[in-house]
């Protein structure tokens, strides 16, 4: 399938925060992605994100952005050990888009979020395992 076709499939099968059934992920789409202060486009998103969860206490070493092409499903669990967050650029590029899939279904991987251009993986032992697939950088949520 085309990258522009499955951007398209995207956008029909997200949600958005409105569909979202975690306070944790609903809360940052609510304060950070869905919110018109920032520019819509990833750097700028990631950063956001940061500077949110640094204001909880966060640092700015405990988030690692990274392709999924230079990486095993195990190399990814020893990551998300060592970080909260993790940022996956490109996530349903052609080469990372099994990586990405075999993640979902990964109880090690607990919480997801997929706004296709950009992947989040959360290390939260407190919350059940879930995948979000959010809309961004759409102007209608």
């Amino acid at each position: 399938m085309l990258y522009f076709a499955k951007k398209i499939l995207h956008f029909l099968t997200s949600n958005s925060r409105h569909g979202t059934h975690s306070p944790f992920v609903y809360s940052l789409a609510e304060q950070i992605i869905y919110s018109r202060k920032y520019k819509r486009n990833k750097e700028s998103l990631q950063a956001a994100i940061v500077r949110y969860f640094e204001k909880q206490g966060y640092t700015q070493e405990q988030f690692f952005t990274l392709s999924l092409i230079d990486y095993t499903v195990e190399e990814l669990v020893a990551l998300q050990e060592k970080y909260f967050m993790l940022f996956v650029e490109l996530p349903h590029r052609h080469a990372s888009e099994p990586l990405w899939q075999q993640l979902q279904r990964d109880s090690r991987f607990v919480v997801l979020i997929d706004l296709f251009e950009l992947g989040i993986i959360c290390k939260r032992k407190e919350q059940r395992k879930e995948y979000f697939k959010l809309r961004y950088p759409y102007w209608l949520y």
